[in-house]
């Protein structure tokens, strides 16, 4: 038996990972792609309601994609990262879901109106970069996971 616990996922809660992520991306690009098609001063266009709902559901996926990132902590990442595995990707994964959550409630109750623009803007830059780090650290665990830890007490 490994000194290292088994910190892959289970089934079940890597699809929901998933599902709860896809929801989250999928619909503040639609946002984003509804929001260059309107008129800033258009307040009759029907594409407001529905931007409107895309912003609701962004917001619910988002709270409960960070209530089952939350359940990784106890067995995921606190074994990982005492077993020294995948921690850039883990860590770059970890840190961009906090901006994110900082930046969302920020647009949510920003501290000054000017900055609102520019928070949105960073607040998208970090979810494309959550998209792109996602594949990477599932990429870089299941690399790992062919090499036991043990391996590098050889010799």
């Amino acid at each position: 038996m490994s000194a290292f616990p088994d910190i892959r996922l289970p089934p079940l809660q890597r699809r929901l990972i998933f599902a709860a992520l896809a929801i989250v991306v999928l619909s503040g690009i639609a946002w984003i792609g509804m929001g260059l098609r309107l008129d800033p001063l258009d307040f009759t266009n029907p594409l407001r309601a529905w931007r409107h709902r895309l912003l609701v559901l962004h917001a619910i996926s988002a709270y409960a994609l960070l209530w089952l990132v939350g359940t990784l902590f106890p067995h995921h990442q606190h074994g990982a990262w005492r077993a020294r595995r995948n921690r850039v990707s883990g860590g770059a994964l970890t840190g961009t879901l906090l901006a994110l959550v900082v930046t969302g409630l920020t647009l949510y109750y920003p501290p000054h109106e000017g900055w609102r623009n520019a928070l949105s803007l960073v607040h998208q830059g970090l979810g494309l970069a959550l998209a792109l780090l996602v594949p990477i650290h599932v990429t870089a665990g299941k690399h790992g996971r062919t090499f036991s830890p043990d391996i590098s007490r050889v010799g």
